[in-house]
């Protein structure tokens, strides 16, 4: 097992009138799409992940409200343990980093959720998104 890396990656979970953000790869052939955010740095909190990366990869500052799910993606040499955190917007305009080539806002229906990794579709399909979208939170986060 020498030589398998395992990251943490942070998503965010963001609504505008009633949809939420998703992110295409560059170099991605197919139609599938995935919530923004990345990968943990050395010393970083998970919340700060996530405002980092969303500013990098979208130019939107977000603050993190409640920890939604968890995913794993898994690939012959490395693992990505995730964290989605459903995510006020605050300010900016959504710009695209050299890591995405397209960007849409998609409603919260299984036929929109088709067009999500199947990592995040099988636990999105679970949630219950008029709590989400209703703002019913345990907690927030500060």
């Amino acid at each position: 097992m020498k030589g398998n890396r395992i990251d943490i990656g942070v998503k965010a979970l963001i609504f505008n009138e009633g949809k939420f953000l998703v992110m295409h790869n560059n170099g991605v052939e197919e139609d599938l799409w995935e919530l923004p955010g990345g990968r943990m740095e050395f010393g970083e909190t998970a919340e700060e992940t996530l405002r980092r990366e969303m500013i990098e990869e979208t130019g939107l500052v977000v603050e993190p409200i409640r920890l939604l799910d968890t995913w794993n993606l898994i690939r012959e040499d490395y693992q990505i343990a995730g964290i989605i955190y459903l995510c006020q917007f605050e300010e900016g305009e959504v710009k695209l980093s050299d890591e995405h080539d397209a960007f849409k806002w998609i409603g919260t229906d299984e036929k929109s959720l088709q067009m999500v990794y199947e990592d995040f579709r099988v636990r999105m399909l679970n949630w219950n998104w008029d709590e989400i979208r209703g703002g019913n939170y345990v907690y927030r986060i500060r």
